[in-house]
């Protein structure tokens, strides 16, 4: 399994969940995370992560140089574009000899949305997938993306002499199995009693132009000029072209009030944060899968979340939902919530199906392995 980056995304999140499911537990392979870099097709051992995983004290240097047979499968499951795109006729070289090439997909937003993203990025995320038909197949992490991946495969690829596998799986939920990060800064405390006090609704993800953090920050402010006492929080790092947003969240005089802004927190202060809300919104206007919904139905909070697809295939009738990016859309949506709420009617979201990590891996292994069990639309 491919491993790069070290942010603390959703993506990040995933990936250390399935590299600690597949070598700790899965029992049909024998798992090895590897990473490797723009500049050296080689593959190497990621040794500190495997200490990590197997909880022996991270001092490794064993690093070494990883040697491909046939009947191997090199999964590139981290999110790494411009590594996949430099691979390209390394992966047409383990091919050859016999080893299978399977990537992840999380999502095809930058393609379906390019206006969300600079144009730099739009262009690497398209070489990208055009570099992905050169594996063997592709995984991914729901069927709503599966289905954008398999149609625009058609439409951008040539013919191949081979058949390329489109599979697909669903995420686990359960953080403590997903090697969480933990820390609490000095003032989590007194930020979790304030969050607690109130009717606080949660907002989870990085600040972008495609997760309607505008719009829910909009809604509030109409909330709270119509005197419903409501806070917003807000958990994510900023993210590209979002200086205008971030600057109204820091100077707005509701800040460390009844409105937070809490950036690249550690998995177990989320964990706090999430028990101490009331509600969840998801606005995005597109998603690989929806992790905050699945997140926030294990804490048996609700959830609104915005009329789209892939949140249907996640939360089915187990999330209240809205259409429209007006303001007083989300604002009514929230109110009517509130009082089907003090109603007991509102939909409660711990019938939400969801999977715990283990769970998750063996949907990819089974995809992978192409086992009769596995999700697959070829």
């Amino acid at each position: 399994a491919m491993i790069q980056n070290r942010d603390h995304t959703g993506i990040q999140r995933v990936v250390r969940a399935i590299c600690y499911e597949l070598v700790r537990e899965c029992q049909e392979i024998e798992a090895e995370p590897v990473y490797t870099s723009l500049d050296d097709h080689e593959f190497y051992r990621a040794g500190v992560l495997i200490d990590k995983i197997h909880g022996y004290p991270v001092a490794t240097t064993d690093n070494a140089r990883i040697e491909f047979y046939s009947g191997d499968i090199l999964l590139y499951l981290d999110l790494h574009p411009g590594v996949a795109i430099s691979h390209i006729e390394k992966t047409r070289y383990l091919r050859n000899k016999g080893v299978t090439v399977y990537h992840v997909v999380y999502d095809l937003l930058p393609a379906r949305f390019p206006h969300f993203f600079w144009p730099e990025l739009c262009d690497e995320f398209v070489e990208w997938l055009k570099a992905l038909s050169h594996a063997n197949g592709a995984i991914c992490i729901s069927r709503a993306v599966a289905l954008e991946l398999q149609q625009w495969m058609m439409a951008n690829t040539t013919e191949r002499k081979r058949p390329f596998r489109i599979g697909w799986f669903h995420l686990g939920s359960d953080i403590e199995n997903s090697i969480p990060t933990c820390g609490i800064p000095p003032d989590g405390v007194d930020t979790i009693g304030k969050i607690s006090s109130g009717t606080s609704f949660l907002v989870v993800g990085t600040i972008e132009p495609r997760k309607g953090q505008d719009q829910i920050l909009d809604s509030f402010e109409l909330l709270w000029s119509d005197g419903v006492n409501v806070s917003l929080v807000i958990v994510g790092k900023k993210g590209w072209g979002m200086e205008n947003l971030a600057n109204r969240l820091l100077s707005h005089a509701e800040y460390g009030n009844r409105l937070h802004w809490l950036d690249r927190i550690s998995d177990e202060y989320l964990e706090k944060i999430y028990a101490s809300c009331v509600c969840l919104i998801a606005a995005s206007e597109g998603e690989g899968f929806g992790l905050p919904l699945i997140e926030a139905a294990r804490h048996k909070i609700p959830v609104i979340a915005r009329d789209i697809p892939v949140f249907r295939e996640v939360a089915g009738e187990h999330a209240y939902y809205f259409k429209g990016s007006e303001p007083h859309v989300l604002a009514d949506t929230i109110q009517r919530w509130i009082e089907l709420c003090r109603q007991g009617s509102v939909p409660q979201s711990c019938g939400m199906p969801r999977l715990t990590w283990a769970q998750s891996a063996e949907q990819l292994m089974a995809a992978i392995l192409d086992k009769p069990s596995a999700v697959s639309l070829n």
